[in-house]
């Protein structure tokens, strides 16, 4: 007879920080997607960066060969398998990254990106953390069907939430984009919708639209 079982062990995970030029005006936690890693995931924020915002990019604890058995590597942060222990083990490697890093942080407003697969993450991460997000941006990805709305009914009022779609992403036909929105709508989410012409990728000034957007808020 086969039981299954777990132990918690020491692990190091790795992040990336990308520091604006100019004085530091804002945190970003920028949370990537499936198959991506976060050095090159980080240099698509820029055009942020530029603006005076600190984008940090923690990686997913799993790597892997994304073709066969060499070559270009990328991250995830959980697979159907084993995937409630996944989730527990990357809010807890958030949590303690934030821990760690938020002294650094004095009181500068923090904000939370989560693309594709990130958003999930971005979204599970809120639910189980303490961190007061100034702001929530779910790029080409939407809230997991597990998040609990009701739980954090509350809490969600004061985050202003943006969602980002393109007008060709393979992943999200418009079909599919309208019932996600009508879902939230149903969830009594008030999240902005951002369109904008391309497809499942990070494009700078849809960035720099949601900046805006929400600074003038």
């Amino acid at each position: 007879m086969i039981s299954e079982h777990h132990i918690e062990i020491r692990k190091s995970a790795r992040y990336f920080v990308l520091e604006p030029e100019k004085e530091t005006v804002a945190i970003l936690y920028a949370i990537h997607g499936y198959r991506q890693l976060g050095q090159y995931f980080t240099k698509q924020f820029q055009a942020l960066a530029d603006l005076g915002v600190k984008v940090v990019a923690p990686e997913g604890l799993h790597r892997f060969y994304i073709e066969g058995y060499s070559g270009r590597v990328g991250a995830s942060w959980m697979t159907k398998e084993d995937r409630l222990t996944d989730i527990k083990d990357y809010v807890g490697y958030l949590n303690q990254l934030h821990h760690q890093l938020s002294p650094s942080f004095g009181n500068l407003p923090i904000h939370l990106l989560g693309f594709s697969q990130g958003g999930p993450t971005a979204c599970r991460w809120l639910a189980g953390s303490e961190v007061d997000f100034a702001s929530l941006m779910l790029y080409a990805t939407v809230f997991p069907n597990d998040f609990d709305f009701d739980a954090n009914q509350s809490r969600m009022k004061s985050i202003p939430t943006t969602i980002a779609f393109g007008d060709s992403d393979q992943f999200a036909p418009e079909e599919t984009i309208a019932e996600k929105m009508n879902w939230l709508s149903m969830k009594g989410m008030n999240a902005n919708l951002i369109r904008f012409r391309g497809g499942h990728e990070i494009f700078a000034d849809v960035l720099c639209q949601w900046w805006q957007s929400i600074q003038n808020d």
